[in-house]
């Protein structure tokens, strides 16, 4: 006896549904986006869900609530979409620059030849578009790592042994936000034993970065931390409440004249290097290879 062919449950049309009924919360509510029948996609989730061996939905009368392994499957699913338009739309542009590029960054003042070489890719190429993640440097490795990210931008001394990499020339500084009335009122520079005047609030990239960690010396381990950040500006405002004295790199943010808070740098100085990195032997599209060329000429200038 022939076995009729059943075509596989968890192709990308499902994953798109499923997803959409996710982020919709119902199967009626995934289906005005899809324009698929109500009977047809819990058919096709059934399916899906007899091809994992695992329950994604519990349902209910009012709202689809993920399983954990709904959850991870959601995850997985946004992930592998993702990767299929970005091959697909890499795969349109080989025959000009076009497309897509994306950069996990962390924050800095250096990216500045990035942008100048960005600019000059988009007068050039004005089909191609990027995509910029800011993150501490997790983030980073994770988006470099998943494969939907081209370059990932780090911050100071890590290890970037396993990436093909450049090292730009400009260094940032080091220093605190503080208030002007504050514990460290009328001084122009911050030293070690400053940091014990106060709380700080530091990044969760600042805590564990070791030129940071031998700066402060025999102080690291009386530091009293109140709050850790990811982005700046919402330790900035935190630092303007009176939480604490802000770890941040000079130029991210530039106090008002009218503000409390001002930027002072450490002292003995402290400069943390910026490095562009790309996963080894990772093909590149046209586009990023242009970028790439390009900001190797901006760096140089």
């Amino acid at each position: 006896m022939i076995k009729r062919w059943k075509a596989d449950a968890m192709d990308i049309r499902v994953l798109r549904y499923f997803i959409a009924a996710v982020e919709a919360g119902s199967i009626s509510g995934a289906c005005s986006r899809v324009h698929v029948t109500q009977p047809t996609l819990s058919r096709q989730f059934m399916d899906l869900e007899e091809e994992l061996g695992h329950k994604l939905f519990e349902r209910s009368n009012r709202r689809l609530l993920l399983t954990p392994k709904g959850k991870l499957f959601y995850e997985r699913a946004l992930l592998i979409t993702a990767l299929f338009d970005r091959t697909k739309a890499e795969m349109k542009a080989e025959e000009e620059l076009a497309g897509e590029i994306r950069i996990a960054a962390g924050e800095t003042p250096c990216l500045r030849p990035l942008a100048r070489a960005i600019a000059r890719l988009r007068e050039e190429a004005p089909l191609v578009s990027v995509v910029i993640v800011s993150g501490h440097e997790e983030i980073v490795r994770s988006e470099l790592h998943s494969g939907v990210t081209d370059f990932g931008v780090f911050i100071g001394d890590v290890d970037l042994s396993q990436y093909g990499r450049i090292s730009l020339k400009e260094r940032n500084r080091w220093g605190l936000l503080t208030r002007r009335d504050g514990e460290l009122a009328g001084k122009t520079s911050v030293h070690p034993e400053d940091l014990l005047r106060g709380p700080l609030v530091a990044s969760l990239q600042a805590s564990q970065n070791n030129e940071l960690l031998s700066w402060l010396g025999k102080h690291a381990q009386e530091i009293r931390v109140a709050a850790h950040f990811n982005l700046l500006y919402n330790a900035y405002l935190l630092a303007e409440a009176g939480v604490g004295n802000v770890l941040a790199l000079e130029g991210i943010i530039n106090p008002e004249p009218k503000s409390n808070l001002v930027w002072l740098p450490l002292e003995p100085e402290l400069s943390a290097g910026v490095s562009v990195a790309w996963v080894k032997d990772h093909v590149m599209t046209p586009a990023a290879e242009r970028l790439l060329a390009l900001l190797r000429e901006e760096d140089a200038a």
